[in-house]
């Protein structure tokens, strides 16, 4: 899942971000904090085709604020058809953007903005014949909320006043292809233990499907965030574990955090499934009816440690190590149950 667009395509929400998230002002947890930031955008009357270019900075109490997860929407009558989505840097700003060709003259079309997950604002923008793609910028204030007691450091994400780390090592991976996150986690669990199995030599072993729980779901080189092209779920890729002389374990924790921390004491990688967008999530059936649960910004990462304050993980979407506090890695791991998958040598 590198920071790239996304286009939905064919998984079209019925309803504007606002509505997906709940709309109205976001209310701090125990672990986050308010947040005031500005978007800017190269132009509020864009004719369609046309990439528009956004960039959002991000304050808590004046100052810039880093590792902020942001996304920028396009949104036409009502239905999200582009997302583009970040991590505001040392400066606190994300630059993103969104493209309009699913957009007409005339249309009820609107840009909106998540910042850490929720639903922080938005403006109508209007569709124009021969509207420029820059040239006519606005600038917006908004208001969100965002995880405290993180920064980045040299060596990957870490939190403040943590207490007791417990790590492991695992090693940083850039996946290779578009939606090829499952396999490069794979990878990257499997090199801590001095084993190293390139994320191409797992596609023929999982298969294809049309239920992730049963074989990759798309077209791995597809287009991150919709749920078309999309990825494989946990019991697929034990296989392809199991091929190389490893264990998997795979269960799903339901909102118990133990379930993870023991593994991580006990030594082993775990992967985790993660719904990047929140809980957009939705029930598929397979030809013989059998029901299995989709989401958009579905990515998956490899947990090596935690503490106090959250969970560490390297991700293979950016080829980098996060750090997310606790309650907001469980906002997005239980998005699909928890599903993990624990790993290591026979």
């Amino acid at each position: 899942m590198r920071r790239h667009a996304v286009l939905l395509g064919a998984m079209v929400m019925a309803a504007p971000l606002a509505a997906l998230t709940g709309g109205g002002a976001p209310v701090a947890a125990a672990d986050e904090a308010p947040v005031q930031a500005w978007l800017t955008v190269a132009s509020e009357t864009p004719a369609p085709g046309c990439w528009v270019d956004a960039s959002l900075e991000v304050r808590r109490d004046g100052n810039p604020t880093p590792d902020v997860e942001a996304a920028v929407a396009f949104v036409v009558d009502g239905k999200v058809q582009y997302v583009d989505s970040g991590i505001t840097g040392s400066d606190g700003f994300a630059f993103l953007g969104f493209d309009t060709s699913s957009g007409y003259i005339g249309a009820d079309a609107r840009f909106d903005v998540l910042i850490g997950g929720e639903y922080a604002g938005g403006a109508p923008l209007q569709m124009i014949d021969g509207g420029g793609c820059d040239g006519n910028a606005g600038v917006h204030e908004l208001w969100g909320v965002a995880p405290i007691g993180s920064h980045s450091a040299d060596d990957g994400w870490t939190s403040d006043d943590g207490g007791e780390v417990v790590a492991l090592w695992v090693p940083t991976y850039a996946q290779q292809r578009g939606l090829s996150c499952e396999y490069a986690s794979l990878s990257i669990a499997m090199s801590a233990y001095g084993t190293d199995i390139s994320e191409y030599a797992f596609d023929d072993i999982v298969g294809w499907s049309d239920n992730p729980h049963w074989g990759y779901r798309g077209t791995i080189t597809g287009t991150w965030g919709g749920t078309d092209d999309y990825g494989v779920y946990a019991e697929p890729l034990a296989k392809a574990a199991e091929a190389y002389g490893f264990w998997a374990d795979v269960f799903y924790a339901q909102g118990d955090a133990s379930q993870l921390t023991r593994r991580l004491d006990q030594g082993a990688p775990v992967l985790v499934w993660l719904g990047m967008f929140g809980d957009t999530s939705f029930t598929a059936y397979a030809d013989d009816g059998t029901p299995y649960t989709l989401t958009p910004g579905q990515h998956t990462m490899v947990a090596y440690g935690y503490d106090d304050n959250g969970v560490y993980l390297s991700d293979p979407g950016s080829g980098a190590k996060r750090f997310y506090d606790w309650g907001w890695f469980m906002s997005m791991w239980n998005v699909l149950d928890g599903m993990s998958m624990s790993v290591g040598p026979n």
